[in-house]
C-alpha cells in the first residue's frame, strides 16, 4: 500500500498551470529521485505533500500516522537558539518522555507500599518506552549525524545567527535526519556539502528504513541510491524504474517512441483526409467518405491533443570556440613549484609541486575550506603565496567562472553584460547568442541583480564562451544549474580542446570531464587532514575505488588476500601486543571484567538522560569519551577471551 497518493492533481499560479492531471504514488522504504528543469514545480510538489500548498483540484492522501521530515533548500531558524539546542529540538518526543521519566523517579522517593509498587510499574513502563524510542542513544546519534555532515563540537554553543549559509543548511539536514520520520522530503540535500559529507549522507540514506523523495542534481547520488526516478514534465509526473543512468536510457527510448507515435498519427490523419477529399463527391464511395469524416471528427473531439507534437523542454545548446594547434602543443600550461600557503596559523598546502600540460583536464577536490579556491586565486595572481610559485603560461588566454558570480556587474542588463565581452557585436547577433543560454525575448533586459542563481550561472557561461579562452578555470560550474544544463556544459567541455582546471563537488560531472585529480586537505581515506595533498590519475570513480580499497586494507591488512601454502604447519597463535596485559588473567577473571565493563557502559548511556549532562555540551563530550574508551576496552576483553578459550 502506498504511504502517499497524489491523484488527478491540478495546480496553477495565476494563468500558468504547473500541474495538470498529475498522478503519483510513494511506497514504504523506497528511495525516489525527483527531477525536472528549473521552475517545473519540484518544490511545489513537496509542499503539496506536506499540505503547505493545497492543489486546485485533485486529492493528496497520506497513510494514517505518517511522520514526514522536510528539508527546504534554505532552512530557516529563529536565531535565538544554539546549534545544540536546535539539534535537541528535533526529538521533542524523546525529551518529553525524558521529563516524564525524571518526574516519575522523583515521585518514587515520596511513596510507600502499594502506591510505590504501582509507581514502580509506571517508571518501568516509561523507562522501557524511552529505551525503545532510542532515548539512551540519542546524544550519541546527534554527535554522529552532526559530525558526518561537517558540524563539529566547537559549533554546538554557537547561536544559529553565527553560522554561515552552508552551516545552516547542514544543521537543517541534521535536524531532519534526527527526527523520527518514516518519509523524508529532501530538497537539494547535497547543496553546501563537500564530497566527504555527501558520501556520508549517501550511506545514511542507504541504511535508512523509511521512504525518501529526493530533489537533487547530484546524478552520482541518484545513480547509487534511488530505485526509481520521477520526472516532472509537461505538467505531469513520469515514473521510470531504476536509477538515474537507467532513466537516461529509458527516457531516450520513450522520446523516440513518442516521436514515432506522433508521426503515425499525423500520417493517419493525412491519409484519412486525403481519402475523404478524393471520395466525398464520388457516387460509389460517398457514404464511405462521409462515415470516415464522422469517425475522424469524433476522434479529434474526444482527443483534442491527438495532433499535439511531443514537447521538448528548451535546453542549453552551445560549444566553445576551437583552440588553435589542437593536439600539437605538449608544453606546460600551468607550472607549480614548492608552493606553500598559510594564513591565520593554518597551512593549506606545503611544498606543492605539479604541472598541467596544454590540453589536460584536471579536477581539484577535497573538503571545504582546504584551499581549493585559494589555489586558483594563486594561479591567477589574485593572492600571494607564502613561498614557492605557481603561474599560468602568459601567452594563453584565460577564461574564469567564479562560483559566487562576482565577475558579473549587478547594474547591467543581461544584454549589456554579454556585450561587455564583444562590444562590437550587433545587438541582434548578441541576442541570438544569448538565446542559446535560454535568455529570450524581454529576459535580455533583466538586471543582473534580479537574476536567479541559475540565470546568473548561465549568463556567466555565455560570457565565458564569448571570450574564446584557451584555458578554462571553473569554480563549481554546476552550482544552480538544472540537470539538462549541466549535461549541456559537459558536452561542450568534452568537445573543448583547451586546458581545463575545475573545482567541483559534482562527482558525475568530474567523471565525464576530467582526466586527473588533485586532492587537497584529505588523508588516504578521504578524511579531512589540513595541508595534505595527493594526485590521482583518472576520474572520481577511480578515486572512490581507491578509497574503498584503502579502507578495506586498513581493516584486513594488505596481505590478507594472499593464499597460504598448504604445506605450511598451522601457525602458532601468538598474543598481539595490545592483549599481552591479559596474559596473567584467567578466563573467569576476563568474564567478570566483561560483565563489569558492560554494566558501566549501560550506566554511562543512561546518564545521557540526565538533564545536567545533555544540557552541558562539555560534560556531554566527557561522558561520550568515557563511553568510547569503555567500548574499546570491552573489545580488547572480548578478543582476549577468544584467544584464551581457543588455546585451551
Amino acid at each position: 500500500m502506498p504511504i502517499v497518493t497524489l491523484k488527478n492533481i491540478h495546480m496553477s499560479f495565476g494563468p500558468q498551470a504547473i500541474f495538470d492531471r498529475l498522478n503519483l504514488k510513494i511506497y514504504p522504504a523506497e528511495k525516489v529521485g525527483l527531477i525536472g528543469s528549473n521552475g517545473c514545480g519540484k518544490t511545489s510538489l513537496l509542499k503539496m505533500i506536506l499540505g503547505i500548498l493545497p492543489p486546485d483540484t485533485g486529492h493528496v492522501q497520506q497513510r494514517k500516522a505518517l511522520r514526514i521530515g522536510y528539508l527546504p533548500q534554505e532552512p530557516v531558524f529563529s536565531g535565538e537558539k544554539t546549534v545544540l539546542e536546535e539539534l535537541h529540538d528535533s526529538a521533542q518526543e524523546i525529551l518529553d518522555l525524558q521529563k516524564k521519566l525524571h518526574d516519575s523517579a522523583e515521585t518514587l522517593s515520596k511513596l510507600h507500599g502499594g502506591e510505590l509498587k504501582s509507581a514502580m510499574k509506571q517508571y518501568d513502563r516509561l523507562s522501557s518506552e524511552f529505551e525503545i524510542t532510542g532515548g539512551y542513544r540519542y546524544e550519541t546519534k546527534i554527535k554522529e549525524i552532526a559530525a558526518g555532515l561537517g558540524l563539529e563540537e566547537k559549533h554546538y554553543p554557537l547561536k544559529t545567527t553565527q553560522l554561515s549559509g552552508g552551516q545552516l543548511s547542514r544543521l537543517g539536514l541534521a535536524k531532519v535526519l534526527l527526527a523520527d520520520a518514516n518519509l523524508l522530503l529532501l530538497d537539494e540535500p547535497t547543496n553546501h556539502l563537500d564530497w566527504n559529507a555527501t558520501l556520508w549522507l549517501e550511506k545514511f540514506l542507504k541504511n535508512y528504513s523509511g521512504a525518501a523523495l529526493i530533489v537533487s542534481h547530484d546524478r552520482f547520488l541518484l545513480d547509487r541510491l534511488v530505485c526509481k526516478i520521477v520526472e516532472i514534465r509537461d505538467r505531469g509526473a513520469i515514473v521510470y524504474s531504476g536509477n538515474y543512468s537507467t532513466y537516461r536510457q529509458e527516457k531516450g527510448k520513450r522520446d523516440l517512441e513518442l516521436g514515432r507515435q506522433y508521426e503515425q498519427r499525423v500520417e493517419f490523419i493525412e491519409k484519412t483526409r486525403d481519402f475523404i477529399v478524393r471520395n466525398i463527391n464520388r457516387k460509389g464511395t460517398k457514404k464511405v467518405a462521409q462515415g470516415r469524416q464522422t469517425r475522424l471528427d469524433n476522434l479529434l473531439k474526444a482527443n483534442p491533443d491527438f495532433l499535439e507534437k511531443p514537447k521538448h523542454t528548451r535546453e542549453l545548446s552551445f560549444k566553445f570556440a576551437e583552440v588553435e594547434n589542437r593536439g600539437k602543443r605538449v608544453d606546460a600550461a600551468v607550472i607549480c613549484k614548492n608552493l606553500t600557503k598559510s594564513f591565520d596559523g593554518l597551512t593549506l598546502f606545503e611544498n606543492l609541486s605539479f604541472e598541467i600540460l596544454t590540453g589536460q583536464r584536471t579536477g581539484i577536490i577535497g573538503p571545504n575550506g582546504r584551499g581549493k579556491t585559494t589555489l586558483l586565486k594563486l594561479a591567477r595572481g589574485q593572492r600571494e603565496p607564502t613561498s614557492g610559485t605557481i603561474a599560468i603560461k602568459k601567452s594563453l588566454y584565460i577564461g574564469y567562472l567564479d562560483q559566487a558570480g562576482a565577475e558579473l556587474n549587478p547594474e547591467n542588463t543581461v544584454l549589456e553584460e554579454a556585450a561587455s565581452v564583444i562590444p562590437e557585436m550587433l545587438p541582434e547577433q548578441m541576442r541570438k547568442r544569448l538565446g542559446a543560454f535560454l535568455f529570450v525575448k524581454d529576459n535580455v533586459f533583466k538586471k543582473v541583480a534580479d537574476l536567479s542563481g541559475g540565470e546568473r550561472n548561465r549568463l556567466a557561461l555565455c560570457k565565458l564562451v564569448l571570450s574564446e579562452p584557451e584555458v578554462l578555470i571553473l569554480d563549481e560550474p554546476t552550482n544552480h544549474l538544472d540537470i539538462p544544463s549541466i549535461e549541456a556544459l559537459e558536452n561542450a567541455l568534452q568537445n573543448y580542446a583547451g586546458t581545463i582546471i575545475v573545482i567541483s563537488h559534482d562527482r558525475f560531472f568530474l567523471d565525464r570531464v576530467v582526466q586527473r585529480l588533485i586532492v587537497l586537505g584529505a588523508d588516504e581515506l578521504g578524511k579531512m587532514t589540513p595541508g595534505r595533498f595527493e594526485f590521482i590519475t583518472g576520474s572520481f570513480s577511480r578515486y572512490a575505488e581507491l578509497l574503498e580499497q584503502r579502507a578495506l586494507e586498513r581493516v584486513t591488512g594488505p596481505q590478507a588476500a594472499k593464499p597460504k601454502s598448504p604445506k605450511q604447519d598451522k601457525p602458532r597463535k601468538t598474543t598481539p601486543p595490545e592483549l599481552k596485559q591479559f596474559n596473567p588473567w584467567s578466563v573467569e577473571k576476563i568474564e567478570q571484567a566483561i560483565e563489569q565493563t558492560e554494566a558501566k557502559i549501560k550506566e554511562l548511556h543512561e546518564s545521557f538522560g540526565n538533564e545536567k549532562v545533555y544540557k552541558d555540551y562539555k560534560l556531554l563530550a566527557q561522558v561520550q569519551d568515557q563511553v568510547k574508551e569503555k567500548e574499546q576496552y570491552l573489545e580488547l576483553l572480548y578478543r582476549a577471551y577468544e584467544l584464551k578459550t581457543s588455546n585451551r
